[in-house]
């Protein structure tokens, strides 16, 4: 049997079987970009406006770097230092590129500037959507003031200088 006698013997089940894995790929690319991650907790405006509201919280917007990406990105960052918490505002976020992740960092006058606190990580842009995000420091941060969202490689060694996208001073 040569390869075109195999090809007409089982054509309908290779043509069958490309069209699942494109259903496949289609669905989990769908998945990847347009429902929302579980581990992505949201959180509500009404959640937003409590936080704004206390007179212990800061608020400040984003501060735009050139990068021609971030132009479109909406939002503002609280945070209250008595609570430890905060929460993010963001519209417009784009995706990261493959590979590469945004990265949430707060800075602490109580700390060395080269040793930033982990707040937050996403792998994908907001879109159009407005997303109200909680916030909550690894460790207890005495006096932050400066927050920088990144975008980073998601290889596991730290990345020495990453791309410093948006920023939040108070």
């Amino acid at each position: 049997m040569n390869w075109k006698q195999v090809l007409d013997k089982y054509r309908y089940a290779l043509i069958a079987t490309v069209l699942l894995i494109l259903l496949l790929v289609s669905l989990a690319s769908f998945y990847r970009w347009y429902v929302p991650s579980s581990a992505l907790l949201e959180g509500t405006l009404q959640d937003y406006a409590a936080l704004k509201q206390q007179k212990s919280t800061k608020a400040g917007s984003w501060l735009r770097t050139l990068n021609t990406d971030m132009q479109e990105v909406e939002g503002d960052l609280l945070w209250n230092n008595e609570q430890q918490t905060g929460m993010l505002r963001l519209k417009n976020l784009p995706n990261p590129k493959a590979g590469y992740h945004y990265h949430l960092r707060a800075y602490d006058s109580h700390r060395s500037s080269d040793q930033p606190i982990s707040i937050l990580v996403l792998d994908r842009g907001s879109g159009q959507q407005e997303w109200y995000l909680p916030l909550t420091a690894s460790e207890p941060m005495l006096s932050p003031y400066k927050f920088e969202l990144t975008l980073e490689p998601e290889a596991s060694q730290q990345s020495t200088k990453p791309l410093v996208l948006l920023m939040v001073q108070f």
